[in-house]
C-alpha cells in the first residue's frame, strides 16, 4: 500500500512539473538574485558614504571587511531562500496551469455530451449549464443561467418540484421523467437524473437531463403495433374456435365458457396474470381438435361405440398437432394436449399423473368437466351446477387437483360465479 501511495505521489509530482519550463524557474531565480545583489550594493554604498569622513582609513578598512563578510553570509542565505521561493512559485504556477487545463478539458467533455448537464443550488438557481442544455432548449447561455431549474419544466411537472426536491434531499439521488419547455418549440419529454454533492461545506445538485422524446414516440408506436397484433391474434383465435363449434352445435359457446371459468380459477389461485392469459387462450381453443371428428358422431344422441369414442378422444392430440406450430407466448398446445389427463393417470391421451400434468391443464380439466355437466348434450339433459360440483368434490385428489377444486368451489359458493 505504501509503495502504491509513493508511486502515486511521484506520478502526481511528475504530472505537475511536466508543464513547467525550467528556464522560467531560472528567470525567477536570477531576478531575485539580482534584486538581492542590488540591495546589498546600495547598503554597502550608504555605509561607506556615511562612515568614510569620520573614521581613519585603517579602521574603516576593518569595519568594511567585517561588513562584507556578514553581507556575503546574508547574501548566501538570501540566495538559498530566493531559490527555494522561486521553486515554490514555479510549482504554484504549474499547479494553476494544470488546474486550468483540467477545467478546460472537463468543460469541453461536458459540452460534447449528448445529455444536458446542470449544476444548481438547493434553491434551483443555475450555476452551470453545458452547451447541449441551452442549445436543445433554444436559449443562449446567459438566458438559461438566469432561469431557475423549475422554470424549465412544463406547469404540470413544475407542481411536483417541491415534493421531488424533498425526496432528492432525503435520498441523495433521484430519477424521474418530466417535460421541459423549449423556446419556440413544443416541450420535450425528458428523463431527469439528479444527485446531491458537497464541496467546501456547500451542497449542490448535479442534474443530467436526457431527451427521451424519440424513445417515447417509439414506445408508443410499438404499443400500438402490439395492440394491433393482439387484436389480429384474438380474431384468429375466435375464428378457430368458431370453426370447431360449427361442427358441434350442441357445444356452441362451450369453449368460451370453459375459458371464463378456467381464468377465474387461475386468478383465485393467484397465478401470474401472464399465466392466466395463456389459460384463457387455451380455454378458447381446447376443443379445436374436434374439427377432425365427424359431425354425426359429435351430435349422435345415443351411446357411442368404442371406435367412435376413440375418435372423440383423439381430439386432444389433434388439437395439439394443429396448435404446436403456432408461436403463442404461452404453452397453449401443451395445455390443449393435456386437458383430459387426470391426477391418478386414468386420463388421456398419454395417461399422465400428478405433477406431470401441468397446472394449466389441471385447471382446464376441472373447468371443462363443470361446464360440460352443466350444459345440454344430445345424449343427456344438463345436470345442475350442484351435481357438477358434487362430481369434483367426490373425485378431489383422485381425478382432479385438490387446490384447483377448492378454488373452483370457492368461486361458486362464496363469489357466486356464473357462466352468464
Amino acid at each position: 500500500m505504501s509503495y502504491r501511495k509513493g508511486a502515486a505521489m511521484k506520478n502526481k509530482t511528475t504530472l505537475v512539473f511536466s508543464h513547467v519550463r525550467w528556464h522560467i524557474i531560472a528567470a525567477y531565480f536570477l531576478a531575485v538574485f539580482l534584486a538581492l545583489v542590488a540591495m546589498i550594493v546600495v547598503v554597502v554604498a550608504l555605509v561607506y558614504i556615511h562612515a568614510a569622513p569620520n573614521l581613519p582609513h585603517d579602521v574603516l578598512q576593518t569595519v568594511m571587511d567585517k561588513v562584507m563578510v556578514r553581507l556575503v553570509l546574508i547574501l548566501g542565505v538570501l540566495v538559498i531562500l530566493g531559490g527555494v521561493g522561486s521553486w515554490f512559485l514555479a510549482r504554484i504556477i504549474a499547479a494553476r496551469r494544470e488546474l486550468k487545463l483540467q477545467t478546460d478539458i472537463d468543460a469541453q467533455l461536458l459540452d460534447v455530451a449528448n445529455d444536458s448537464i446542470f449544476v444548481h443550488d438547493l434553491k434551483g438557481n443555475c450555476l452551470y449549464a453545458n452547451e447541449t442544455a441551452y442549445k436543445s432548449r433554444g436559449y443562449d447561455q446567459i438566458e438559461l443561467k438566469v432561469l431557475r431549474f423549475p422554470a424549465l419544466e412544463v406547469p404540470e411537472s413544475a407542481k411536483l418540484n417541491e415534493a421531488r426536491t424533498k425526496e432528492l434531499l432525503e435520498k441523495g439521488e433521484l430519477i424521474f421523467e418530466s417535460a421541459h419547455l423549449r423556446k419556440g418549440k413544443p416541450p420535450m419529454l425528458v428523463e431527469v437524473h439528479s444527485r446531491v454533492v458537497g464541496s467546501n461545506g456547500r451542497r449542490f445538485i448535479i442534474t443530467s437531463v436526457r431527451d427521451i422524446t424519440e424513445r417515447k414516440r417509439t414506445e408508443e408506436e410499438l404499443r400500438e403495433a402490439s395492440e394491433k397484433l393482439q387484436r389480429a391474434m384474438e380474431g384468429t383465435i375466435h375464428a378457430m374456435a368458431v370453426t370447431a363449434e360449427i361442427r358441434d352445435p350442441y357445444t356452441a359457446g362451450h369453449q368460451q365458457r370453459v375459458a371464463k371459468l378456467a381464468t377465474a380459477i387461475a386468478r383465485e389461485m393467484d397465478l401470474p396474470e401472464e399465466q392466466v392469459e395463456g389459460i384463457r387462450v387455451a380455454g378458447i381453443l381446447h376443443d379445436i381438435g374436434k374439427t377432425y371428428v365427424p359431425a354425426e358422431i359429435l351430435s349422435k344422441p345415443g351411446i357411442l361405440r368404442k371406435n367412435e369414442m376413440s375418435l372423440v378422444k383423439d381430439h386432444a392430440e389433434v388439437g395439439y398437432d394443429l396448435l404446436k406450430t403456432v408461436e403463442f407466448s404461452w404453452p397453449v398446445a401443451q395445455i390443449v394436449f393435456q386437458h383430459h389427463e387426470r391426477m391418478d393417470g386414468s386420463g388421456y391421451p398419454r395417461g399422465l399423473s400428478g405433477e406431470d400434468v401441468m397446472i394449466e391443464a389441471r385447471i382446464m380439466g376441472v373447468a371443462d368437466v363443470i361446464e360440460a355437466m352443466a350444459s345440454h348434450r344430445p345424449y343427456r339433459p344438463a345436470f345442475s351446477t350442484e351435481k357438477a360440483l358434487l362430481e369434483i368434490i367426490q373425485k378431489k385428489g383422485i381425478l382432479y387437483d385438490a387446490q384447483v377444486v377448492d378454488a373452483c368451489l370457492k368461486l361458486f359458493n362464496e363469489k357466486q360465479f356464473s357462466f352468464d
